[in-house]
């Protein structure tokens, strides 16, 4: 873990993405191998803290677009025209080289991951970028590469639209209406405005922050374990080091084979957590990625246990607010801010 003076709490955790490979059965019954790109790869890299956005909006509503398990955002960089990932396991903004390759490099070092090194990490400062009505200048960023990215999705990618973009907003993210919703806060983390009706949830819970990345406490097996919410993984992880009482309540369902950004390799187990549990409430069951997350342990700088993605945030609407370090979740698919 590198630490810069003054830059302590403001780590860049970037998403790469990897292929897994598992086999598949045609209808022949013959055994195929079908490549499935799955977001969790990372690395870190200081920066500068990004103000909030400019634009006078008190609530915008922003359409999302899928790719695959991926949520995207449609944006402008300095007049590029692209797609963003809604990536809320990263800390900042982090750019595709393919579109920003001659910018004026600010820093670089070596970036890292869950199967080892990622590659030399650039930072630039771009100086105007919009998603729907907000504005941010002269804004920090990392640059990498994300061509393949694009390539599996068949989409134009700018890049990873991270936390320290949103900070001070209430976050709305509706899955099954493919929106994102936010709203500008006061300093006690109340909706600026004519208050809204209240929301029921279905579940309120406690969100901790640590290098300006979520975390939750779950129960898994009767083991409170720490889960980062991470929006831009296309499954949840557990991570295999994780107490057996945890583990033991996976169904195994296949072995597979991890290909990272850096040609290293690794095995991962796909399987079904059935005993997952948030506050109160118990989840049905949701599939997971079994693997090692010691390496990304040691870039965070703090032990995870896991990483709740795709098949956690398509479950319901996920309220998200960082003032009052709370999150909320509608599991009814007709309920409404």
């Amino acid at each position: 873990m590198i630490i810069r003076p003054g830059f302590l709490f403001s780590y860049h955790l970037i998403f790469i993405a990897f292929a897994v490979a598992f086999p598949l059965v045609n209808q022949a019954g013959n055994g195929s191998v079908k490549a499935v790109p799955v977001m969790m790869d990372r690395v870190s890299f200081a920066g500068k803290p990004i103000a909030d956005p400019q634009g006078n909006f008190i609530g915008v509503t922003i359409p999302l677009k899928r790719a695959g398990h991926l949520f995207l955002l449609e944006g402008t960089v300095d007049n590029v025209i692209g797609n963003f990932i809604l990536d809320t396991g990263s800390s900042g903004l982090v750019l595709n080289r393919t579109y920003f390759r001659n910018y004026m490099i600010i820093d670089d070092e070596e970036g890292g991951g869950v199967t080892g090194s990622t590659g030399v990490i650039a930072r630039i400062n771009v100086k105007r970028m919009m998603v729907a009505e907000l504005v941010y200048t002269d804004v920090s960023a990392d640059v990498t590469p994300l061509g393949h990215l694009e390539n599996r999705r068949g989409v134009k990618i700018l890049g990873l639209f991270g936390m320290s973009l949103l900070q001070n907003l209430e976050i709305v993210i509706d899955s099954r209406n493919n929106e994102l919703n936010l709203f500008k806060l006061d300093r006690n983390g109340n909706r600026l405005g004519t208050p809204s009706t209240e929301v029921k949830f279905d579940i309120t819970h406690k969100i901790e922050q640590f290098n300006n990345i979520m975390f939750v406490k779950v129960s898994i097996g009767g083991r409170i374990l720490d889960f980062c919410l991470d929006t831009g993984a296309e499954s949840n992880v557990l991570s295999i080091d994780v107490p057996r009482q945890a583990l033991g309540t996976v169904t195994i369902t296949r072995r597979s084979n991890l290909l990272g950004v850096d040609e290293g390799g690794g095995e991962v187990l796909f399987g079904t957590m059935n005993d997952f549990t948030l506050g109160t409430r118990k989840f049905g069951s949701m599939e997971t990625i079994l693997c090692s997350l010691t390496a990304l342990s040691d870039k965070y700088g703090f032990p995870i246990d896991g990483m709740l993605g795709y098949d956690f945030f398509s479950q319901g609407k996920i309220y998200i607010n960082l003032i009052k370090k709370v999150m909320g979740i509608c599991l009814k698919p007709d309920e409404r801010q």
